[in-house]
């Protein structure tokens, strides 16, 4: 049913500036609520998928939702022999995509062994990267990325010097040492270079952060005397694991992750600049450490906010020796920032036992999502929980501020959160299935936050017409669905949208319609 507010965003739009009184055809559900219009053949039932990929256990570690609402998973399935990077593209209604690879699924051997995908971005030209680290050796793992054209195929003509892959060893190759290479997140710039970062273990564990340009070689403008590398001990421990990036608008690069205190592991977090440099403005010293929780701490995650302000999301240890989320904000030059929760940090049980937190995102209302997954005394389940900018529970979501998801009949990792413009929220990863586990994804009803993309322009072709946008505006509201919304109408040469999968899409992701087929 379309409420007043949506067909407000849908109408009023115009130039036009009609006012329509439709009858109601579709809600958005209640924030927290599984999406019943998503995957609605799923075995698991309505607002999840679970897919197979390789021959074993496969794991989703990395989520996109394109512009055109389809959904990308990547992460890490059972090859052939060793473990490979593998995707899984559905359309916007949770379906399989057949235009994408084999059936919706692609499987990518990198190295020579063992591959683990960890990460994802996609490219404003649809191509996509997924990163992680491969096994070369029996004792060596080295960074490694993989670029796909839109369809699925390697893009070989344009990355990796003809393979589509690069692989990267980033400390010391052996014999000079036993060395292991881990990446776990990636950024783009703008210009289209390429931030990998991770952990470098050669006797102590470093952060270190690789930039490429867009065809995969290494940026000689970044790092010192290993051009393209930079390596930092934010703590001076002997470990320091680099989990999660972000790139500020001014080009300066945020890197944290969990790092070995006097006694404990703690939230750190590191700012370089444009050149790899450490920014000396940011706590003086370019690096913050902070213990949280009543024992180690472990950042999985951060979210940079407008206002340049960042928050560090993870698990640590709480009350009664319970893992439970724990979010810390900071302000931009890096001090504690004290409006947010008690002293700058939130704690939070999810679960019975065992909370922890993989995905943040931060949505356009200052509202913050933390995901992850809880254990609820059986099995550990998807979790997610939603906070207000001040760090408070969103209680308007799931009742408490936290949703519980069992996924599959096993346990369900949940390791990817994604966001679409019409506030739906996806969150993915791992589900124990009859013999193996599974790529598993949820989609669940946020809440409209704004729709800055909807216009009445509903067919794309840079006009507003009654013979074509109004007509289909008119019909949805009548409760007229499927192919009959667009039977008899003329579409223009310049529509991007003439069949009603594509208009569909549209409405749903960039106006916030949920809309059955």
């Amino acid at each position: 049913m379309l409420t007043l507010d949506q067909i407000r965003k849908l109408i009023i739009a115009s130039a036009l500036a009609l006012t329509y009184s439709f009858a109601a055809q579709a809600t958005v559900g209640q924030p927290g609520t599984l999406d019943p219009f998503w995957a609605t053949g799923s075995p698991l039932g309505p607002g999840k998928v679970v897919t197979p990929v390789g021959n074993g256990s496969d794991a989703a570690a990395a989520v996109i939702v394109q512009p055109d609402g389809k959904v990308l998973l990547g992460g890490t399935c059972t090859g052939a022999s060793y473990f490979d990077f593998c995707v899984v593209r559905y359309d916007s209604l949770g379906v399989l995509d057949p235009t994408f690879g084999n059936g919706g699924k692609v499987i990518t051997a990198v190295g020579n062994l063992d591959d683990f995908a960890t990460a994802m971005a996609l490219q404003p030209d649809g191509k996509f990267l997924l990163v992680g680290h491969c096994q070369t050796t029996a004792t060596y793992h080295a960074f490694c990325a993989v670029r796909y054209n839109g369809n699925g195929t390697l893009d070989t003509a344009n990355f990796g010097s003809g393979t589509g892959k690069v692989i990267t060893p980033v400390g010391p190759e052996p014999p000079a040492g036993n060395m292991t290479d881990i990446a776990n997140t990636v950024v783009l710039q703008p210009d289209g270079k390429i931030l990998v970062a991770g952990g470098c273990t050669n006797g102590a564990t470093l952060f270190c952060v690789v930039r490429y340009n867009n065809n995969g070689t290494l940026d000689a403008t970044f790092g010192g005397s290993d051009p393209g590398k930079v390596f930092t001990a934010p703590v001076g421990g002997v470990t320091n694991i680099a989990t999660t990036m972000s790139l500020q608008i001014d080009g300066k690069v945020l890197v944290a992750g969990y790092c070995f205190g006097p006694a404990i592991y703690g939230f750190c977090a590191v700012r370089y600049n444009v050149a790899g440099t450490l920014d000396q403005s940011f706590n003086g010293t370019g690096k913050v450490f902070v213990t949280v929780g009543a024992d180690s701490a472990y950042v999985r995650v951060i979210a940079l906010q407008p206002d340049g302000r960042m928050v560090l999301a993870g698990d640590c240890r709480g009350a009664s020796n319970t893992q439970d989320f724990c979010v810390v904000r900071y302000n931009s030059d890096g001090s504690l920032d004290g409006s947010f929760g008690p002293s700058s940090t939130v704690i939070t049980p999810v679960g019975s036992l065992t909370d922890f937190a993989h995905a943040m995102a931060l949505q356009p209302d200052g509202k913050l999502l933390v995901a992850g997954e809880c254990d609820t005394g059986l099995f550990l389940n998807f979790c997610l929980v939603r906070y207000h900018g001040n760090g408070a529970l969103d209680t308007s979501f799931g009742g408490t501020g936290k949703v519980i998801t069992a996924v599959g009949n096993g346990n369900a990792n949940g390791r990817a959160l994604a966001l679409q413009p019409d506030g739906k929220i996806v969150l993915a990863g791992y589900c124990e299935s009859a013999s193996s586990g599974d790529f598993c994804a949820v989609r669940y009803d946020g809440g409209p936050f704004g729709y800055q993309n909807c216009k009445l322009d509903i067919d794309g072709d840079g006009r507003v017409l009654a013979t074509t946008d109004m007509l289909i505006g008119t019909r949805i509201a009548l409760g007229i669905t499927g192919n009959a919304v667009i039977g008899g109408i003329t579409f223009s040469t310049n529509a991007t949208r003439n069949t009603w999968p594509l208009i569909r899409d549209y409405l749903v992701t960039q106006c916030g319609l949920s809309l059955v087929q």
